[in-house]
């Protein structure tokens, strides 16, 4: 079996529909499916189930992927690792983050300080965490530990209690308290950002152990977001990351004291994936920065 064969059986694994892999791949699906019989024949199982036009990675698809993944992580591992050893290294970084006001002042202060290394800079949605080939093109991820369950990532916890807050506007009757329950709010106005933000997820978590279905009067993304509370159109769920990045102009932050769930922030990278001399430098500096952050907050 070729390396082709096993690059289009894990596209296959991962999107479990055969046309949309064969559109993907830019192959004709009858083309794909005698690829797939071909190694179902060589390996003597079969890898899928099939019922009717869809199909299921079963138990040995699972065990054969798990293999396969390992070889191409090893073979990306040795393109790193090459180009790492070269003189002439190429010193950049692909980062991907969840929601950008939490990170900007971090990877500001890392251009700053390292700027002989680039960063192409990607947000992410929550959904394509569901993907491991479109996951594995970034050298890091920073996002809520809950973003990312499973075993195939190694990381460092960079905020551990990122608390979450009402941002008000001035006039509005929360900004005389220091404090909430998140259940008084259940009259207000929200103002979220789209679905499928890691942020808005954390935003129906809340609520819905708070007791109630919130009433959003807008969906946007994150500068929209910021106007529509200065208009007072609404109020916003933020984190304590989130107020100090002061994208949220002169807004009053009110503490939510209930329900208790707070955030823990990290930066994940694929385990056994090589970590170029730049990527060590920038894992390196934002723990540090971090933890400085922190310790500036007691």
């Amino acid at each position: 079996m070729g390396l082709l064969q096993l690059q289009y059986f894990k596209a296959l694994a991962e999107k479990e529909h055969l046309t949309e892999t064969a559109n993907e791949l830019m192959v004709s699906a009858p083309s794909l499916s005698a690829t797939l019989a071909r190694l179902e024949k060589d390996l003597g199982v079969q890898l899928f189930d099939r019922v009717g036009r869809n199909i299921h990675l079963n138990e040995y698809g699972r065990i054969y992927l798990k293999h396969v993944n390992e070889v191409f992580s090893s073979l990306e591992n040795a393109k790193l690792e090459i180009l790492d050893s070269q003189n002439n290294q190429k010193m950049h970084l692909s980062v991907a983050i969840t929601s950008p006001i939490v990170w900007h002042d971090a990877l500001q202060s890392f251009i700053k300080a390292n700027p002989h290394i680039t960063i192409s800079h990607t947000i992410i949605k929550a959904h394509l965490f569901e993907s491991a080939s479109y996951c594995s093109q970034f050298d890091f991820i920073m996002s809520a530990t809950t973003d990312l369950p499973g075993n195939d990532w190694d990381s460092d916890i960079l905020n551990p209690d990122d608390r979450p807050l009402l941002a008000v506007y001035p006039n509005h009757p929360f900004a005389q308290r220091k404090a909430v329950r998140l259940i008084e709010a259940k009259d207000e106005n929200f103002i979220v950002v789209s679905k499928g933000f890691s942020m808005r997820l954390f935003f129906e978590s809340l609520c819905k152990m708070a007791g109630f279905s919130p009433k959003i009067i807008m969906e946007c993304d994150y500068m929209l977001r910021s106007k529509m509370l200065a208009a007072e159109y609404g109020i916003v769920l933020t984190t304590q990351s989130g107020a100090k990045a002061g994208a949220l102009g002169n807004a009053v932050f009110v503490d939510i004291i209930d329900p208790g769930l707070r955030r823990t922030q990290a930066i994940f990278w694929k385990k056994q994936r090589y970590l170029s001399k730049p990527a060590i430098i920038f894992r390196n500096f934002m723990v540090d920065y971090h933890q400085a952050e922190l310790r500036n907050q007691r």
